[in-house]
Order: C-alpha cells, then structure tokens, then sequence
C-alpha cells in the first residue's frame, strides 16, 4: 500500500499521468522548435532568392564595365600597331 494514496492502484496512475503530461510537454516544446525553424528556414529561402535575383542586376548592370575594358584593350592594340605602321611609314 502507498502511504500517500493509500490505494496501490491509484498511485500508478498518478505516475502515469504525470509521465504523460511530462511527454506532451516535451512534444510541445519539439514542436514549437521545428515550427520555428521551419519559419526561419522559408524567410531565410525567400531572402536567398532576393539575393540572387539583384545578384543578376547588378551582373547585368556591371557588364557595361567589362565590355569598356575589352574596347580599351582592343583601342590600346589599334594605337600600337598604328604607332608602328608611322614607324615604318617614317623610315626609322
């Protein structure tokens, strides 16, 4: 007999409950934690996209830039080859 309830049957009962609620309880807590990553990880999903979306612009916007160094490279060939043609047009 158990000297708190007095009835054997009624004291493992009330273990049982108390192993249940202790169980709900942890679910709940694992629950309310995959929630929340779950939340963070679609927000942080959306953002990746908006990052990669002006992550194109701004490659689409600097291509400009590349393309004025290829013409630079190609007018610095021109001016030195039309340097060499004087040259030699020149006689030296």
């Amino acid at each position: 007999m158990d000297t708190l309830s007095g009835v054997p049957a009624l004291a493992s009962v009330a273990g049982w409950w108390l192993g249940i609620s202790i169980g709900l309880a942890i679910v709940v807590v694992v629950v309310i934690l995959v929630m929340t990553i779950i939340t963070l990880a679609h927000k942080i999903a959306g953002q990746a996209t908006t990052g990669s979306r002006a992550m194109l612009d701004a490659y689409a916007n600097t291509m400009a830039v590349w393309r004025l160094r290829d013409i630079n490279r190609s007018t610095s060939g021109i001016w030195r080859s039309a340097e060499a043609a004087r040259k030699v047009l020149e006689g030296r």
